[in-house]
């Protein structure tokens, strides 16, 4: 039980791991979809949109277990806001947003209650993600990386509505979306690895003064 306990941390480096890589060779494969200016989420949208349906869910997922595997590695808020960021990636692959920004292409624009909710969830989610991570890891660099990421959101969230408001078409939001999340992903993996390690150090010394 411990055991499996302490390969919990993993769980939030393959979540990290799994959105970088997967949303990024999607992307590539899909036509008509541009990286720059799309979101991730859109790739739940389309022909072969459940692979970023099943992506969202199962990066939340692994989330989630991360989240459980730093109880008492980590503050209990820390731990709650990750929990809540994994909660937020299955609700976006359940609700998921409209069509627009030219995806999926001969699609029309759409502006639906659901993706207004799809987009509540997607502002939740990047609010705790920073909270999240400004909580975790060596506090000075948690706090560098954490401004990164807000000022990264609020760009890729102001580029995006310019853009639906045909005031500033094809603005590079994608771009932003995509270091706010890599981003923060990145660092909670970081200190998932950071912290197994040093627990697995403390229980050596622990067996080694036993014996």
């Amino acid at each position: 039980m411990n055991r499996g306990r302490r390969l919990l941390p993993a769980f939030g480096v393959l979540a990290a791991v799994q959105m970088i890589v997967v949303s990024t060779v999607d992307g590539h494969t899909r036509p008509g979809y541009d990286e720059t200016r799309n979101w991730i989420s859109q790739l739940s949208l389309g022909p072969h949109g459940w692979y970023g349906t099943v992506n969202l869910a199962t990066c939340g997922l692994w989330l989630i277990l991360g989240a459980l595997g730093l109880h008492r590695r980590a503050t209990g808020r820390t731990v709650v806001l990750i929990l809540w960021c994994g909660l937020c990636f299955v609700a976006l692959a359940l609700i998921r947003t409209d069509a627009g920004l030219g995806f999926p292409p001969g699609v029309p624009e759409e502006h639906t209650a659901r993706g207004l909710i799809h987009k509540l969830i997607s502002v939740t989610l990047g609010v705790a993600g920073i909270a999240a991570v400004a909580g975790v890891g060596p506090r000075r660099g948690a706090r560098v990386v954490a401004a990164a990421m807000a000022v990264s959101f609020v760009a890729a969230s102001v580029l995006v509505l310019l853009d639906d408001g045909e005031v500033l078409p094809g603005s590079p939001s994608g771009v932003f979306e995509r270091a706010a999340l890599f981003t923060g992903l990145g660092w909670i993996a970081l200190c998932c690895i950071g912290l197994a390690r040093s627990r697995q150090a403390a229980g050596t010394r622990i067996g080694a003064r036993r014996s």
